[in-house]
Formats: structure tokens, sequence, C-alpha cells
């Protein structure tokens, strides 16, 4: 693996998972049906999308790497 395909691969990972766990559940937050939502049900919305976000994220990566992608 090259220095540029490394670096390409690993912007790409951290790219992933700033939109999907941080970015993301900011956005989720303030959609208006979330936004007037008591405040346990944003809670268990936005856990349950940084959650599914970073263990899919997690389980991508293990993935490729069995595969040899990196």
């Amino acid at each position: 693996m090259t220095w540029m395909s490394a670096a390409g691969k690993g912007t790409l990972i951290f790219v992933y998972f700033v939109i999907t766990t941080v970015w993301l559940p900011d956005f989720i937050l303030n959609l208006d049906a979330i936004a007037d939502a008591s405040s346990s049900v944003r809670d268990i919305v936005v856990l349950a999308v940084w959650g599914g976000a970073l263990g899919f994220g997690v389980w991508f990566l293990r993935r490729s790497q069995r595969q040899g992608l990196i």
C-alpha cells in the first residue's frame, strides 16, 4: 500500500466517523419533529443514530481488514 493510498483511506475513514458520529446526530437533534419531543425521546433517537453509525463503522472496518482492503 502506498502512502497516498493509505492517506486516502485514512481520510475516508476519518470523514465517515466525523459525519456519522458528530454531524448527523446534531442534524437529527435540530429536526422539528425531534426538537419538539421530550428529552428522553431525543436522547434515545440520537443514541440509536450515533450507536448505529458507530457500530456499522467498526463492523465495516473489521470486515475490510479481514478482506485485506485496509
